[in-house]
């Protein structure tokens, strides 16, 4: 016992501010972590129900025009068939008949000799472009007139007698030209490509007599209701496009191709 007061008196002053040091740095803690309180006023839910003030206005220009709404919510009918709009035949409305652009596509033996043809007179072509520049190694062979290719004069083929009525998601008129083979699919179709819109795109296409589309331009005022990827995809596809060789057509042959695009 007198050892501890011993202790205590001799280290007295170090205890008390030990002491002193302790309180202060409670005090210090205390107040700096103190969170004062808000009260928050109870919500009211009955102004939940108001209505907003409708202060919108609408002009006569964000009125959609009936011609607008057909365009949306067409009440025609369109099919996904491709027409030539030269065609002279009479038009069907039948759904139970496979219409092409053509009349006739001719038996397998003529779409062949005809392709091979084509292949020939390409080949021609190619030579007679190269000794234009080079004369001197033209030959007599070179200067046999250039034939035609195989006309299709068979009736047996599949192909329908009548023209499809009504619209089709694909058209084309280039005069005395029809797709690659009497193949309706080389006039490509890109109608369900582009979300749910209607719209009608025209392009204007250069052939060559290969029947390769070598240039393809929307006709911006011909088309109705057409949107940034209409006019990109109606353009792809048209330059995707190929038709028949013909000897007979120019070197630049122009026509038009007329995409509908159809809401899904």
């Amino acid at each position: 016992m007198d050892k501890l007061l011993d202790f205590i008196e001799r280290h007295k002053y170090g205890i008390v501010i030990t002491l002193l040091v302790h309180v202060g740095l409670f005090i210090y803690f205390q107040v700096a972590t103190y969170k004062e309180v808000i009260l928050f006023e109870p919500w009211d839910f009955q102004s939940v129900m108001d209505e907003a003030p409708d202060d919108i206005e609408i002009t006569p220009d964000q009125i959609q025009t009936p011609q607008e709404q057909q365009l949306f919510n067409p009440q025609e009918e369109v099919s996904s068939f491709v027409k030539n709009e030269n065609d002279t035949r009479e038009e069907s409305q039948s759904k139970d008949i496979k219409f092409t652009s053509y009349s006739q596509s001719g038996n397998p033996e003529q779409i062949e000799n005809q392709f091979e043809q084509q292949l020939k007179d390409e080949i021609r072509r190619k030579r007679e472009e190269r000794e234009s520049k080079n004369p001197s190694t033209s030959t007599d062979v070179d200067k046999k007139p250039k034939k035609d290719p195989v006309q299709n004069t068979s009736s047996g083929g599949e192909a329908s007698e009548k023209a499809a009525g009504g619209a089709t998601m694909v058209s084309y008129s280039l005069a005395g030209r029809h797709p690659l083979n009497y193949n309706d699919w080389y006039v490509r179709n890109p109608g369900y490509t582009c979300g749910n819109v209607n719209g009608v795109v025209k392009v204007a296409i250069s052939v060559d007599e290969g029947g390769h589309v070598i240039s393809a331009t929307v006709i911006e005022g011909e088309s109705q209701n057409a949107t940034a990827c209409m006019k990109q995809r109606s353009r792809e596809y048209a330059l995707m496009s190929r038709f028949n060789y013909s000897n007979k057509a120019p070197k630049k042959q122009e026509g038009v191709i007329t995409y509908r695009f159809v809401y899904r």
